[in-house]
């Protein structure tokens, strides 16, 4: 199904973190507490092979992760009616301008959420994600490490904010989120999501 039919409705897009048991165990961090969200601009969305970063990102990571896109207005909604709200799934890179983490501006770049084609799955709960690096493996997880659901996550969510039909809820990234640079060629892949490929370049 084509993305872009739905990403011209997107308002909002949620980014989670830390929600993989080897990446909370590799940050330190030992409890279960709900993850943290942070809010990405729609203008951060692309689909282009060509990503061009803004300059006042001198550092930053790629993170692979499974995306949930909502079909539907939604507040409040129950897990256990979490999929009738559901349009599809998509692999995406949660780009992370990480100098600017004290900032808070570490999720408001243009460019920085590149995503794949709307998919149907019939189970989140087992899909495999994987991010390559200049042709070298860098990340390797499947969801079902996930601490919290994409379920869980989209209910959790929608108790807090509305959701809207276009709406995109990124569901966290495995182990070893990677600093990439300006030239880097990034494939994020899966075998139930697809697979995206982009170079990244200096913007302006």
């Amino acid at each position: 199904m084509n993305i872009n039919e739905w990403i011209t409705d997107t308002r909002k897009i949620v980014s989670v973190g830390p929600n993989f048991r080897a990446f909370r165990h590799q940050k330190g961090i030992f409890h279960e507490e709900p993850p943290t969200l942070s809010l990405k601009s729609p203008e951060s969305l692309t689909t282009s092979a060509s990503i061009y970063v803004s300059p006042q990102m001198p550092e930053f990571f790629c993170e692979v992760e499974m995306a949930v896109v909502i079909g539907q207005d939604a507040k409040h909604v129950a897990e256990s009616e979490v999929r009738s709200i559901i349009a599809g799934y998509a692999i995406a890179n949660d780009i992370t301008a990480s100098t600017h983490f004290e900032s808070g501006r570490f999720k408001m770049y243009d460019q920085t959420t590149p995503i794949g084609e709307l998919v149907q799955v019939s189970d989140p709960t087992n899909v495999q994600l994987e991010m390559w690096v200049n042709d070298r493996q860098i990340q390797l997880d499947n969801t079902s490490e996930m601490i919290f659901s994409a379920h869980w996550l989209v209910a959790h969510i929608s108790d807090i904010m509305t959701l809207r039909k276009g709406d995109i809820i990124l569901t966290g990234t495995p182990a070893n989120p990677h600093i990439c640079k300006v030239g880097d060629r990034i494939e994020m892949r899966s075998p139930q999501l697809g697979s995206i490929r982009h170079v990244l370049h200096q913007g302006t």
